[in-house]
């Protein structure tokens, strides 16, 4: 097991989250509904998830408090950006479980505060003096556009179960195929720094596998709910190679 395991379950599982509700801030759920408490309950048992995982990366995970007060810790800065995105999902739940449908300016603040946790998370290993490999522009590629293309095919079966709205499938597909160029050039320079890029590479064919598997279901021949499922998986296993091959670099 990798070294970093803990920050690759905090970064594929927050990032999951993050880039869920960024896009359900683009492409919001219409009208009231009585289970639209779901999707924000989803994304906070994700934040959740991740964060779960956070303070172990510490020798010391029982120190975190302490690593809280230093701001100019990227750990910090994550649970900053991390509790302000969950204050937001939370109000965004009640509201909707009590109401059935959230105000859209709820949901565009979550948007925001999902980008900033992104843009964050990626910048931890941008800024990175330890691993080489990490310290280049292709590292906020790889982070934010697998985020963005892995919470746009979880928001697709959330919303609805297929590929009915036309802006939303093609969002996915976009952001699929920018994660997997992305995937690849990531792959490039970790080689020509020294690193292995094949887990980054198989990344890059599930990225594209998703984006195959969304088209075959919005042709709706097959149950297209489970096949949006299909690729929401194989868009979350092209993120999670990614990563863990992006992580693995540090054992070099």
């Amino acid at each position: 097991m990798i070294s970093e395991f803990p920050l690759f379950c905090f970064t594929t599982l927050a990032g999951l989250a993050a880039g869920a509700y960024a896009i359900r801030a683009v492409f919001p759920i219409s009208g009231r509904d009585s289970k639209q408490w779901i999707f924000p309950l989803a994304c906070l048992a994700l934040l959740g998830a991740g964060l779960i995982f956070l303070p172990f990366h510490l020798t010391h995970p029982e120190r975190i408090p302490l690593a809280l007060t230093q701001p100019g810790a990227m750990i910090a800065q994550e649970a900053y950006w991390s509790a302000a995105f969950g204050a937001i999902i939370l109000v965004d739940f009640v509201v909707a479980k009590v109401k059935g449908l959230s105000p859209r300016a709820l949901q565009m603040a979550g948007g925001v505060a999902a980008l900033g946790l992104m843009v964050v998370m990626s910048n931890a290993y941008y800024v990175s003096l330890g691993v080489e490999a990490w310290a280049s522009w292709q590292t906020f590629a790889l982070f934010l556009f697998g985020d963005l293309a892995m919470g746009a095919a979880l928001v697709i079966p959330l919303n609805g179960g297929g590929y009915r709205d036309g802006k939303l499938s093609w969002t996915m597909a976009v952001l699929g195929a920018l994660a997997a160029v992305a995937c690849v050039l990531e792959a490039m320079h970790f080689m020509a720094s020294g690193s292995d890029g094949v887990l980054l590479v198989v990344g890059a064919i599930l990225a594209v596998v998703a984006v195959i598997v969304a088209f075959v279901a919005k042709t709706e021949k097959w149950n297209p709910s489970a096949l949006a499922w299909a690729a929401f998986l194989c868009a979350f296993a092209a993120v999670a190679f990614a990563r863990y091959g992006f992580y693995a670099a540090c054992v070099l």
